[in-house]
């Protein structure tokens, strides 16, 4: 059986304190199989994941946590970030197309953010949107404690269950797991597809000890200091990054012509 994390947050999310490097690392370091960097409406990070992971003796797949007019929705599988500000179904037919499945992220707990049970009883009302609407974070470390309803209803749904970090510092990685059969990208797939993966939450309460280090770590950032690893041999250390790799991991603005 394999392990994955599929909700983690790098530095080129606006919240999030840690190299992409980093995150691999500490992935590698507890023992995740798959991992996905989903930034917020942004994917040059899980590319560059992708690309480096090898490194690490790991998987990363290429996905993002993509903004709907119903609220958030990790996207999985895809090269190209799908638009935000669409309605969650014209999103999941987007993904679809683009060859992706999609999994609901701390769903059903009246959170910004959060898909309500509605918008997601009408997706899997819709065949094209239901195929690519494949899991359901039952477990979310960051949201644990508003997780219930989603847990009840999650036996109800034809949805594969999901625990994930949804991590934004890096000692986070890992901190809620899924298992699945086998050990690589493509065995995740199928789990997800197949409606065979077991959720493996985080133990621990989310502490204001959790809260006071990410809000340490995000004011770092905004001083150009993040979590970083230099290799896959090296310590994850607070450094200070070049502003040259500071402007890269900016936000691209979109011009109209």
């Amino acid at each position: 059986m394999g392990t994955a994390d599929l909700h983690i947050h790098s530095i080129y999310s606006h919240d999030a304190t840690t190299t992409v490097r980093a995150i691999l690392k500490q992935a590698s370091d507890v023992g995740l199989n798959v991992i996905a960097v989903t930034d917020h409406d942004e994917i040059r990070g899980s590319l560059e994941a992708r690309e480096l992971a090898p490194k690490y003796g790991i998987e990363a797949i290429p996905g993002a946590e993509v903004t709907t007019k119903d609220g958030h929705l990790v996207a999985l599988f895809v090269d190209t970030l799908p638009p935000s500000g669409l309605p969650l179904v014209e999103t999941l037919i987007h993904i679809g197309k683009l060859g992706g499945v999609a999994i609901a992220p701390h769903p059903f707990n009246n959170l910004p953010g959060s898909l309500s049970m509605e918008a997601v009883v009408s997706a899997l009302t819709n065949p094209r949107a239901k195929s690519v609407l494949k899991g359901m974070e039952t477990h979310n470390m960051g949201t644990q404690s508003f997780d219930t309803v989603a847990q009840k209803l999650s036996i109800y749904l034809p949805l594969a269950k999901i625990a994930s970090s949804d991590a934004h510092i890096y000692w986070a990685v890992g901190a809620g797991r899924t298992e699945f059969p086998g050990e690589t990208a493509a065995d995740l797939r199928a789990a997800l597809e197949k409606n065979t993966t077991v959720p493996i939450p985080y133990h621990e309460e989310f502490s204001a000890r959790a809260i006071l280090s990410w809000v340490r770590r995000v004011t770092l950032r905004r001083f150009g200091y993040a979590s970083d690893s230099v290799s896959a041999t090296q310590p994850i250390n607070t450094q200070k990054l070049t502003e040259s790799f500071i402007q890269r991991t900016k936000k691209k603005k979109i011009i109209d012509k």
